[in-house]
Order: C-alpha cells, then sequence, then structure tokens
C-alpha cells in the first residue's frame, strides 16, 4: 500500500541568528520527516546550492507562502512567487489565512460580510488559475473560523469550495476538529478538492490564551501530538490516503509539556505507527 510522506511546518526559529537552520533540518530529517512548507527560507543566499544541501538531507520543500499582501502594506506579485517555486522545484502554492482568520486572530471587530467572502474567494480562484497554468497547485489553509462563520445558511469553507474550480483545500485537521466538524467526513466531502497534503494537529479539550499583538487574546484549544487528543488520526488519515492526499504536515502551534525536537519526534512515531504515514 502507498503511503503518504511526513512533512512538518513551524519548528524553526527563523529568528535567532545563533541557529543553524540547516543543521535543524537535517535532523528533522533523520527523525523520518521528507518535506516541509515554508520552502521560501531557501531563497536566502543561493538558492540552488541551498535547495541542493537540503536533499542531500533527504528532505524537500513542498510549499510556498502567498499573501495579497506583506505586513509593510506593499503588495505582493504572484509572478515573483511562481517564478520562485520554479526556482525551488515546488509544485505548490498555500495561502494561510484569508479574512475569516484576521478576523479571528487580530483585532477585526466585525467578522467579514457576504460580499467580502465572496470578492475573496473571487481573487483567490484567479490566483488557483494563474498557478495551475504553470502546473503549480494553490491551496488555502482553513481554521475554525471558516466552519463557524455562515452565510445564507452557508459555513465560508464551503461557499469558497462551491464558488471556485482550481482553488484547492489544505485540510488543517485539528482546527476543523475544533469548529465541531468530523475531519474525516470533511476530507471524504472534499474530495477531489483537497490539496496535495493536509495538516495534521491535535488538541485536548482545554482551552488556552495566546497573546496578540494589539494587547489582546486569542482563545486556542491546547494542541498536543497527533494520536493523543480528541482527533480520531488513524480515520482522518486513512481517509486522506484513499483521496490520494500525499503530504501528512504536522503543525503544532505551542508546546506544553514536551520541546519541539520531542514533539516533532512523538509525532512522527505516531503517525508512522497509523500505517498510513512513511
Amino acid at each position: 500500500m502507498k503511503k503518504m510522506k511526513a512533512g512538518f511546518i513551524g519548528f524553526m526559529p527563523f529568528f535567532d541568528p545563533s541557529v543553524d537552520i540547516y543543521a535543524l533540518l537535517q535532523s528533522y530529517a533523520q527523525l523520518g520527516y521528507k518535506g516541509f512548507e515554508g520552502g521560501d527560507m531557501l531563497l536566502r543566499g543561493d538558492y540552488v546550492e541551498n535547495l541542493k544541501r537540503v536533499k542531500s538531507f533527504g528532505i524537500e520543500p513542498i510549499t510556498l507562502g502567498y499573501m495579497k499582501r506583506r505586513m509593510d502594506g506593499s503588495e505582493v506579485k504572484l509572478s515573483e512567487i511562481i517564478e520562485n517555486a520554479h526556482k525551488l522545484e515546488v509544485n505548490r502554492i498555500t495561502t494561510f489565512s484569508g479574512v475569516a482568520g484576521r478576523f479571528r486572530f487580530s483585532d477585526e471587530i466585525e467578522p467579514p460580510t457576504y460580499d467580502e467572502i465572496m470578492r475573496e474567494i473571487e481573487e483567490l480562484e484567479e490566483v488557483a488559475t494563474e498557478c495551475k497554468k504553470e502546473g503549480i497547485e494553490f491551496a488555502f489553509h482553513n481554521h475554525d473560523i471558516e466552519f463557524e462563520l455562515c452565510y445564507r445558511g452557508v459555513p465560508a469553507l464551503y461557499l469558497m469550495c462551491a464558488n471556485s474550480e482550481n482553488l484547492r483545500i489544505e485540510l488543517d485537521i485539528g482546527w476543523c476538529m475544533y469548529s465541531g466538524k468530523n475531519p474525516a467526513i470533511v476530507i471524504k466531502d472534499l474530495g477531489s478538492r483537497l490539496s496535495s497534503a493536509i495538516h495534521i494537529k491535535d488538541y485536548i479539550p482545554k482551552v488556552v490564551e495566546s497573546p496578540r499583538r494589539d494587547g489582546g487574546v486569542n482563545l486556542m484549544p491546547q494542541f498536543v501530538a497527533p494520536g493523543t487528543g480528541v482527533v480520531n488520526l488513524s480515520e482522518c488519515l486513512e481517509e486522506a490516503l484513499k483521496n490520494g492526499v500525499e503530504w501528512a504536515v504536522l503543525e503544532q502551534d505551542f508546546q506544553y509539556n514536551i520541546s519541539q525536537v520531542e514533539a516533532l519526534t512523538a509525532s512522527y512515531l505516531i503517525m508512522k505507527e497509523s500505517g498510513y504515514v512513511e
């Protein structure tokens, strides 16, 4: 039986100059991980040599990030991201949040309107269409809010699927579960609209506060290694594999009782033990 490959996102201290990120990637590859999201970091310096180096570890970049505007307000050129994807031999670009996510995690007081949601869907589909022309998949990564916000009786994420053709969904099974949906059923329902990767996340039913930059707090679940919380990991991985998903990408926003390396180690072994991940 063909199995999914293990990837991860996060776990990289980008802003700590004392850390050798390549040594870190090599150590993660030795744990069993085959890919990582956030390949943009390889563009710093000689990208050809950087890519060759990480591939020699047995690990590779599997997506680049996309946002309409940078944090400083400057506009992002899609053509540059596509060019960078080709440079790094990456066939997927992912946007990790949208207008609903900004309401969920920032200081936006009012949720996006129906018109704002529909306008964003149109823009995302335009990006997905341009990416498809270049042989690149464009995916949207959800949080809980895209299932919770409903417009005309329909969750925002389902509006996104119903009003697009080329956009794919990189389902985060933990946030999906936290919204009250069964992620295995959502995986089955999305079918071919799924991205080539899903995010593997789990939590225990305990609410924690995460500080925001504006001084407020976000209420979050307490994340744990997959398979040790409320998510039926095996069921989700089985459905994902049936739907042709290639990558099981670990994401654990915060660690509480174990270190990052311990979280990566435990999570990989648990995914491998399921029988659905290499």
